[in-house]
């Protein structure tokens, strides 16, 4: 009897997160997801970019990693640790020693003055700083930093570590103020209606930050003087139908003269710089590619004249790393390849641009955290930071095969098929097999060409692999409005959610009934963007799937806006209102047929549905919906709910419960 694949096999996967380099570039550290928690891994890095001793893992009592920062170089073995449970921790790297600084802080960010003296935290909502050689600490009294979602970057110190920026949130919107550290005033803050978010800067007077406002219609990059108050807008995006589609931040030169980022302004994300005095922006890589690893990717700095990135130039479906030399406005941009094979996201620069670290994944490979020497001939063998434990497993992962099928207006829906006949335990000649469909979330995600290199997304890859060995044909399916393939394929979804994407993912149900080999039998199941794909499609296509599971998905979009609205993000940051033609009461229609409620008199195949109460991305209240009217309905519904848990569960008890669960809905509708 050939050896199985387990669940246990699945949930054994780790999944590193974004690398940092210590300012010496002796130590790379990153938050990995490991079984039950997200723990530290902290790596000596030797001259020749080799791990030269077992990394450091650092795991709070409580909770789990939540960000980290690295000391600046009057310091740079010392990382500053925040935990979920709000504790706040001074590690050294080089020592291993680990003190506790605070317990109650809030998990958002943290940020180091230069000097290495004094950490910037939240406490209670509002910035607080700890005096890190007398062991005092301050909270400012400014407004707080309010109930929406935090970004990648919340607090920023200016070069002199005199003023502190902050993001808070007032007017309804979200607002970046700066206070003076010493006096403890507030020097200056943000008072439009517009939401203001990720504040960096240039140079000591200078502040720069995202705004985003009248309902997502436009986007701008602003530039302002703290001292006089005066702004400058340095990049703006509008876009009056739909509102505006760029996603991802921006970053600062090391000299402060220029941000960059990735924009879809030619159609397909691509690399652009903006000189900060000029506001002239210049655009360094063109082509019917995405220059962006993830949705929210941004361009890293190499140095003062070169930046990194992911891209799929090579193939849409997977990622390499480039460089782009030549961001003054009279050079001309050079491209050099620098990670080739399989996906290769998060790249960061060691300081002296000696040195890559970054996440790799593939069709072989779980991802691994790996850093790469780098000189004029591009990157030398990597080294593994982390190891993927496929290696381990009793069998070899199943390769995917691209696929392909038409969608409504011509568009090309791609697809990665896992055939069970590849597995031992199931015969080559294998004929009415079940099959299988995971559908991603946000909608702006791609599964890849193997593993995807997020936890959320790999763990489901791990899973269509154990189904594949059990004798399930798996199928994953981009559909429209996600990334990788240009900027009309992501805007396709406007103005008709919940009808064309749909339809894309009901005929990836035909594309897998017309092969050979698999009978009639076709389940899905889905996270977020794809529970609500769960949910719509058993109402809309209910001759598409036999039997589908919603994690986390939406059922009703109006009460979803509205929750949405008080705890993710602000109204006039939303696009959701054009992108429905206006408000539910302007635009009923648009907005009952998007939302699975409207449909649930029609379901015909029984649904399964799986929701933490916890979760801050989807309100567990659209369970409620599900379950209340379904009831009601008398339809084949069989739920869970998990206290406290999150968006995508947290917990490996809960995993493995609500995976047992789902094998058996398969088992049972789909054999």
């Amino acid at each position: 009897m050939p050896d199985s694949l387990s669940i246990a096999d699945v949930l054994d996967v780790d999944y590193p997160g974004t690398p940092a380099w210590s300012a010496d570039g002796a130590y790379v550290a990153a938050p990995v997801y490991e079984d039950d928690g997200q723990p530290l891994r902290i790596a000596l890095v030797d001259d020749d970019d080799a791990v030269s001793e077992e990394p450091w893992r650092f795991a709070p009592e409580e909770g789990y990693v939540a960000d980290f920062a690295w000391g600046p170089d009057p310091m740079p073995a010392r990382l500053a640790v925040l935990s979920d449970e709000g504790e706040l921790f001074l590690l050294n790297a080089r020592l291993h020693t680990v003190e506790r600084i605070s317990g109650d802080v809030d998990a958002d960010d943290v940020a180091w003055t230069s000097d290495g003296r004094w950490i910037a935290a939240y406490r209670d909502g509002q910035p607080c700083v700890f005096d890190l050689e007398n062991g005092d600490d301050e909270r400012f009294d400014v407004p707080e930093r309010g109930t929406y979602l935090g970004e990648e970057r919340m607090l920023a110190f200016g070069p002199a570590d005199r003023l502190l920026a902050f993001r808070f949130v007032d007017h309804e919107a979200k607002q970046v103020g700066v206070v003076d550290t010493d006096s403890g005033e507030l020097v200056w803050r943000s008072r439009t209606p517009a939401s203001t978010h990720s504040p960096a800067w240039a140079d000591e007077g200078t502040l720069l930050f995202d705004r985003a406002s009248d309902h997502g219609r436009v986007r701008e990059v602003v530039a302002v003087d703290v001292d006089d108050g005066a702004s400058r807008v340095l990049h703006r995006e509008e876009e009056e139908e739909h509102g505006v589609a760029s996603l991802g931040g921006f970053s600062v030169s090391p000299n402060g003269d220029r941000v960059a980022m990735a924009l879809p302004l030619d159609g397909w994300e691509h690399v652009h710089v903006v000189d900060v005095a000029t506001g002239e922006r210049r655009q360094l890589t063109a082509g019917a590619f995405e220059d962006k690893g993830l949705a929210s990717s941004v361009p890293q700095w190499l140095d003062a004249d070169t930046l990194v990135f992911a891209s799929n130039r090579e193939d849409h479906g997977v990622r390499g790393i480039y460089a782009v030399a030549g961001v003054g406005p009279d050079a001309e941009p050079e491209v050099r390849e620098l990670v080739t094979g399989g996906t290769n996201v998060h790249p960061r620069p060691a300081p002296d641009g000696d040195a890559l670290a970054y996440v790799h994944a593939s069709g072989e490979r779980s991802p691994e955290l790996r850093v790469a020497s780098l000189d004029e001939t591009g990157p030398a063998e990597p080294t593994r930071l982390t190891e993927s434990v496929v290696d381990d497993w009793p069998v070899d992962p199943i390769e995917p095969e691209h696929v392909s099928w038409e969608g409504v207006g011509g568009f090309t829906i791609n697809g990665y098929l896992l055939d069970p006949r590849e597995s031992p335990n199931v015969a080559d000649d294998a004929t009415d097999l079940p099959a299988v469909v995971w559908v991603h979330g946000g909608p702006m995600r791609q599964m890849r060409d193997g593993w995807h290199p997020s936890r959320s997304y790999g763990l489901a890859y791990a899973v269509q692999q154990y189904l594949a060995h059990e004798g399930y044909v798996g199928l994953f399916v981009n559909y429209r409005g996600g990334i990788g393939y240009g900027r009309a394929f992501r805007e396709a979804l406007f103005g008709n959610r919940g009808d064309h994407e749909m339809d894309d993912v009901a005929r990836g149900a035909d594309f897998l009934r017309e092969l050979p080999y698999v009978g009639d039998d076709v389940g899905m199941w889905g996270l977020s963007y794809g529970g609500y794909a769960a949910l719509q499609l058993l109402g809309t296509h209910p001759e598409a799937y036999d039997v589908a599971v919603n994690l986390a998905g939406l059922a009703d979009l109006e009460l979803y806006r509205d929750w949405a609205e008080e705890t993710k993000y602000p109204t006039v940051a939303s696009a959701q209102v054009r992108r429905f033609d206006g408000e539910p009461w302007e635009a009923t229609e648009h907005w009952e047929q998007a939302s699975p409620r409207t449909h649930f008199e029609h379901y015909e195949n029984p649904l399964y549905s799986f929701h933490g109460t916890g979760d801050r991305y989807v309100n567990f209240e659209q369970l409620d919906v599900v379950v209340e009217e379904l009831l009601e309905l008398g339809k084949d519904h069989e739920w869970e709910y998990y206290p406290d848990e999150n968006h995508v569960f947290s917990k490996r008890v809960t995993w493995e419960r609500a995976l047992e669960k789902i094998e058996t809905a398969f088992d049972e509708h789909l054999r």
